[in-house]
């Protein structure tokens, strides 16, 4: 019952900090990437639900970033909360080690690399599928890159359209002559001194047209039907897009089992090096997780004397610096210059390797601390750092007051 208690204590130490860096994560990347929908939106038009249909399809691709990262950071954060309170050296006081101590976190790691496993080689190629569909869709629907000023187009359901001047992105119109025949033959010729251009829900265009005159004129006939108008909304049929290439005519869009398949039988629109580079790449990402609290505890542990926020700055240079060795090393693999084994196995094996090692030096040797040269070192930098500043700082104001 003892070892059960300390085990939810430590996941619960995790788990918080874990938790609130997934939602800071997740909040930042999609404000980032809502930004740019935005401007797209300001630029081609469209409604909202199509922007939070954009965004939920990011949110795989997103988690499968924010994942790996939150679970560093709080097991960072919770080694460092347990060493600074004394509570760490009360459980290994009482016979509990650092070994025993990671046990929930692990079951937590493995947990966290299967919802990885699946976020990575299963969900994210169809969402990411999804979302540069809507993006294809909301550009190849935008009427501005169809219609110029001062020439007739026929593009809308057999209406003739002439604008004369576009402004706003294409959403502000003037001078409009529009002229269409109905089902009863009559040709209908509508002219409007400004327009607004609004799209409905499923992107459909509304042009709403405002202080103009309709007509209405059988052909063979005299008879003429006028009416004035000061606004008008006329149903635009939207010009059909080219339909969106099928799934898989890129290998970020096929899953795990698609990307073996084509391994060993590549498609003639893949090549084998960008298929090595996927499938190696997704696999290294994963298998990762199980390693990083390995190398957040030491980290966590490590000299009181060094500050909270230095040992959480150089955790997180760590981890930075090792997934961007992971992406140069999947371009290394795509453009053919070196294999998987080189540039994503054995970083990944080092990287290992290294997480074993400091969390055998800090659960083996309870007084040693493996990473103090490496805290001191940027510790004793940075304060030469600031001593030059400061010393720096009077003699411009000097210098400036003469």
């Amino acid at each position: 019952m003892t070892f059960l208690r300390i085990d939810l204590y430590i996941l619960k130490r995790v788990a918080l900090p874990l938790l609130a860096t997934v939602g800071i994560a997740m909040a930042a990347l999609l404000l980032e990437r809502l930004i740019r929908l935005l401007d797209l939106f300001a630029n081609r038009g469209g409604p909202m639900n199509i922007v939070i249909k954009m965004l939920a399809n990011l949110v795989p691709h997103y988690l499968g970033i924010a994942v790996p990262a939150a679970l560093f950071v709080g097991v960072l954060y919770a080694s460092m909360r347990l060493s600074s309170d004394s509570e760490l050296d009360a459980m290994r006081a009482s016979g509990l080690s650092l070994r025993r101590l990671m046990m929930p976190i692990m079951v937590l790691s493995v947990v966290l690399v299967i919802a990885s496993a699946y976020l990575i080689g299963f969900l994210q190629p169809y969402t990411r599928f999804a979302y540069r569909a809507l993006v294809h869709l909301v550009v190849e629907t935008a009427w501005d890159s169809a219609i110029e000023r001062g020439a007739f187009f026929n593009g809308f359901g057999g209406k003739t359209i002439l604008i004369g001047d576009i402004s706003e992105g294409g959403s502000r119109l003037s001078q409009i002559f529009v002229k269409e025949v109905d089902q009863d033959g009559q040709d209908i010729v509508t002219t409007a001194e400004s327009g607004q251009l609004e799209r409905s829900s499923d992107l459909s265009l509304v042009l709403t047209l405002r202080n103009g005159v309709r007509t209405e004129a059988m052909p063979g006939t005299t008879d003429v039907t006028a009416v004035a108008f000061t606004e008008l909304e006329l149903p635009m049929d939207m010009v059909s897009p080219e339909p969106f290439r099928r799934r898989g005519e890129r290998e970020s869009e096929l899953d795990f089992i698609e990307l073996i398949q084509a391994y060993f039988k590549t498609p003639p629109t893949l090549h084998v090096e960008d298929i090595k580079a996927e499938l190696n790449s997704r696999l290294v990402r994963t298998v990762s997780i199980i390693f990083l609290p390995f190398l957040a505890m030491p980290i966590g542990v490590s000299s009181r004397r060094t500050s909270k926020g230095l040992r959480m700055l150089v955790g997180i240079l760590f981890l930075v610096a090792y997934f961007q060795i992971l992406q140069f090393g999947r371009d290394a693999v795509g453009n053919a210059i070196l294999g998987p084994a080189i540039a994503l196995w054995l970083p990944f094996a080092i990287f290992g390797a290294v997480s074993l090692w400091l969390f055998y030096l800090a659960n083996s040797r309870p007084g040693a601390d493996p990473l103090s040269h490496v805290f001191e070192s940027i510790s004793d930098s940075s304060n030469w750092v600031l001593q030059n500043i400061r010393r720096a700082l009077p003699r411009r104001s000097r210098e400036a007051a003469e």
